[in-house]
């Protein structure tokens, strides 16, 4: 039975493939997908054949567009076990003419190549252990309008971040994953999209409960646990932002909800809010006084302090 942190990723990859296989193959006539497998059992061939069942929900799409599984990094003996495992779930459709799958032993970045993947959009998904492979992150990050969903240990995203963003993905989102044992993993989307980075929080914020995991943002000094919710709790948040508003300044409306976005868990309907209640509870002032917090609002230290966690 897989974990609970299984659970979690497994859903996640799946709620956001549903988003991400329409619109990249509306947009281009080929697309990739690319996973290197772990060697925990409780994630082997799980995504894999989650993603499958994605794909084959658009076997209309897939008819004029080509969209290439390359399933690599594995051993001979799980490679077995896998092939068989996607044939059986690939039965399971009428297998659309444009949905090819690759399974093979050794490095990812040359089962891409082989794949004639390079130069179309990928999208990576890469469960480890330990530190993935410099060359695979740079490789597919490097790829335009490519990717990345990275499961790691917690604390061990640091390299991957930098060859990330160096590499051509320069937005991106951390999280921490917590069970009720107080066990943690370390996700990491990045993408070059505004638009993929907060729809990917939309799908993290709408996940299902998974026996008492938690959300914890790397960046909060405080580590506070967060349930899983569409309207979180905005704790960190509000202090966050009120400790960049003194940082700065003051910064409009618009600078710090793309902060948010950029710099937390958060999305930047979340940041109006917490704003709001900052304002509300005298912690930061705003200029003009009145009216709605529209892009140009002006957000300013406040004369006192005030408890941002009210």
């Amino acid at each position: 039975m897989p974990s609970a942190h299984a659970a979690v990723k497994h859903e996640l990859l799946v709620r956001y493939l549903d988003a991400w296989t329409p619109a990249a193959l509306h947009r281009h006539k080929r697309v990739t997908y690319v996973e290197a497998f772990a060697d925990r059992e409780d994630t082997a061939y799980a995504s894999a054949v989650a993603a499958l069942r994605v794909f084959g929900e658009f076997a209309d799409l897939l008819e004029r567009h080509t969209l290439t599984m390359v399933l690599g990094g594995t051993r001979s003996g799980r490679l077995d076990a896998l092939r068989r495992r996607l044939i059986e779930v690939a039965a399971e459709y009428e297998s659309p003419a444009g949905l090819v799958i690759r399974a093979g032993i050794g490095a990812p970045v040359a089962a891409l190549r082989e794949a004639h993947a390079l130069g179309s959009p990928i999208f990576g998904w890469f469960d480890a252990s330990g530190p993935v492979a410099t060359d695979v992150l740079s490789t597919v990050a490097g790829n335009k309008a490519s990717e990345v969903l990275l499961a790691l240990p917690a604390g061990a995203g640091g390299q991957a971040l930098g060859v990330l963003r160096k590499a051509g993905l320069p937005l991106t989102a951390q999280v921490e994953i917590v069970n009720a044992a107080g066990v943690a993993e370390l996700l990491v989307f990045a993408t070059s999209s505004e638009k993929a980075l907060e729809k990917f929080k939309d799908e993290l914020w709408a996940l299902d409960e998974y026996a008492g995991i938690r959300l914890r943002d790397p960046v909060d000094e405080e580590h506070t646990l967060l349930d899983i919710s569409v309207q979180p709790h905005l704790g960190p948040l509000r202090r966050a932002l009120a400790a960049r508003v003194v940082h700065t300044g003051g910064s409009t409306m618009a600078e710090l909800r793309v902060w948010a976005v950029h710099e937390t868990v958060f999305r930047a309907a979340d940041a109006t809010k917490a704003v709001q209640t900052l304002v509300t509870s005298g912690a930061v002032s705003r200029d003009p006084v009145g009216g709605r917090l529209s892009p140009d609002t002006l957000i300013q230290p406040a004369d006192r302090l005030a408890d941002v966690d009210e």
